[in-house]
């Protein structure tokens, strides 16, 4: 590895764990902004996701003409920005800009962040992105006990933004730094080399190797934005507990997420293959969600006890099928094509939850869980049409 990497994989670190206090400050958050600005704050989930597909899809141009920190650097700072706004919000005006800021934010740093990670990984991305995104739910699983804890005074929930302020004073130190120059990353004669190269290789044939990958990842991302956007709703109503107490449930959530994504990153430097991992947790997780929707209603412990599984299981998912697909992508293309993927995933996020309501209605129903299974069994169907050889050409006689 070249000696400034390490830097880099530190901003990498960095900017993920912001990842990790925005994808749960607005959730988490809400019920206290609503009880001190008295309205209705709903709305901020949805603007939120909006925002980060703004986001998402504004990289792509921006990582073809600018090496990746840059985007990093702005998406840290819109989110910085945007966690004291959600913090010092008044009015609910204010509150929902400040999630689709928040939001546009992530969406920045979430496709840069890959295309850096294929950059400065060791061999394959996968293993990199599962401990890039382990950081981001161990961050999101520690957010909503300190907004607990300040849920009384929620302008002191503006500290938080010191977590994407670090990533943003790294990259903004290497850009000035002449050795941090000589990585990849950091070249900023990589873009223009880039643009150089990319047309002679960009053929539509060559990029048919994604179709798989850029179905795969919005019915994953929908499954997940299910457990995870209901964390609290789910067990508050199959248990009939406390709100206070079902709150719980999204950081149980996120610790699960944590453990199943760096279970997967030791798995991947124990050079245990990202389809393996990828086909035989997602096949697992697809039959304890369907036995959940069984047991629903005849066992709620039990269902609950498959849930927690099937978060464990699903964890690694993201990283291992944006990785994978990176993995098929020289530096040029990987640059354009992220953009389009997380993007993929994040129409999944959105349409494959209202899918599900407008089918089950209940987000802890037997039904819902046995959709959610169904698309969930889809995945692993994908990846494996995904890892075929290609085919040898045929020899003229």
């Amino acid at each position: 590895m070249i000696p400034d990497a390490g830097r880099a994989r530190a901003g990498l670190f960095s900017a993920f764990a912001g990842l990790g206090v925005t994808a749960a400050l607005v959730p988490a958050v809400l019920p206290a902004a609503e009880r001190s600005i008295d309205a209705d704050l709903s709305s901020a989930v949805p603007v939120l996701f909006a925002g980060l597909l703004i986001g998402v899809l504004t990289s792509s141009p921006l990582l073809m003409r600018r090496p990746p920190q840059v985007a990093l650097i702005l998406g840290g700072a819109l989110q910085a920005a945007a966690i004291v706004g959600v913090a010092l919000a008044a009015t609910p005006a204010v509150f929902i800009a400040a999630a689709a800021v928040a939001g546009f934010g992530f969406g920045l740093v979430e496709a840069s962040g890959s295309v850096a990670a294929k950059s400065v990984a060791v061999g394959s991305a996968t293993g990199l992105l599962s401990a890039l995104l382990g950081t981001v739910a161990v961050c999101a699983a520690v957010t909503p006990l300190v907004v607990a804890l300040g849920s009384g005074v929620r302008p002191a929930l503006g500290i938080l933004a010191l977590v994407p302020l670090v990533s943003v004073a790294v990259f903004s130190v290497a850009m000035f730094s002449v050795a941090v120059f000589s990585d990849p990353m950091f070249s900023t004669s990589a873009p223009a080399a880039a643009r150089t190269e990319a047309p002679s290789r960009r053929d539509a044939r060559g990029l048919l190797v994604l179709l798989p990958f850029a179905v795969a990842l919005p019915l994953y991302v929908g499954v997940e934005t299910v457990l995870s956007g209901w964390s609290a709703v789910i067990p508050g109503r199959i248990l009939a507990v406390d709100p206070g107490i079902a709150a719980l449930g999204t950081s149980a959530f996120w610790t699960l997420m944590a453990l199943g994504r760096f279970g997967a990153a030791t798995l991947r430097r124990l050079a245990v293959p990202p389809t393996r991992i990828l086909t035989t947790a997602t096949c697992v997780a697809a039959v304890l969600m369907a036995a959940a929707g069984l047991l629903v209603d005849r066992a709620p412990g039990w269902a609950l006890g498959s849930l927690a599984a099937v978060v464990v299981l699903l964890a690694p998912s993201y990283g291992l099928i944006l990785g994978l697909a990176l993995d098929r992508l020289d530096p040029a293309r990987s640059a354009a094509v992220t953009g389009a993927l997380v993007a993929c995933g994040a129409v999944g996020g959105t349409a494959i939850p209202t899918l599900i309501l407008l089918i089950g209605r209940d987000p802890a129903s037997e039904t819902t869980f046995l959709v959610a299974a169904a698309l969930c069994a889809l995945v692993p169907l994908l990846v494996l049409v995904a890892a075929r050889p290609p085919r040898p050409a045929a020899v003229p006689r």
